[in-house]
């Protein structure tokens, strides 16, 4: 098991509560013998009209990015490969870069997500939310 980005050594008894607890904040979207997927950091705001986020992602480009909203989840992942490889007369050299990172937001009742717009920059994700408009709701409650 993994938790935040780290292999546990497998004599570690971790128990069943703590397993259940970080496997549904950390959903598992990967294949068994996948890489290591980070958690990018992020700011959240909330402002009047709508939610806010930047997500650092260092070294992708937004054809490398895909958000969805399934159920009342936001999610962020990509998966990115690379390979480099250098011949000299007497060598070869070859680099193989796999970087992936999955992220998972429970939307607030408030939040709507057909109002989500996204736009990437230099490394940084930034992502508006809009708010429904809901009206407080009051009742006057008799007393019997």
């Amino acid at each position: 098991m993994k938790i935040f980005g780290k292999a546990l050594d497998k004599t570690i008894k971790i128990p069943p509560f703590l397993d259940n607890f970080v496997d549904r904040i950390l959903p598992k979207r990967k294949k068994e013998n996948e890489e290591l997927v980070t958690i990018p950091s992020t700011n959240i705001s909330d402002g009047e009209v709508a939610f806010e986020l930047s997500v650092a992602l260092p070294g992708l480009e937004k054809k490398d990015v895909q958000i969805e909203v399934v159920d009342d989840y936001l999610t962020i992942n990509a998966v990115v490969e690379q390979s480099n490889e250098e011949r000299n007369k007497q060598w070869l050299r070859q680099e193989f870069v796999h970087h992936s990172f999955y992220r998972a937001f429970g939307l607030p009742h408030n939040a709507d997500p057909e109002k989500v717009e996204a736009r990437m920059k230099n490394g940084l994700l930034h992502l508006k939310i809009g708010k429904k408009n809901i009206a407080p709701s009051q009742r006057v409650i008799n007393i019997n």
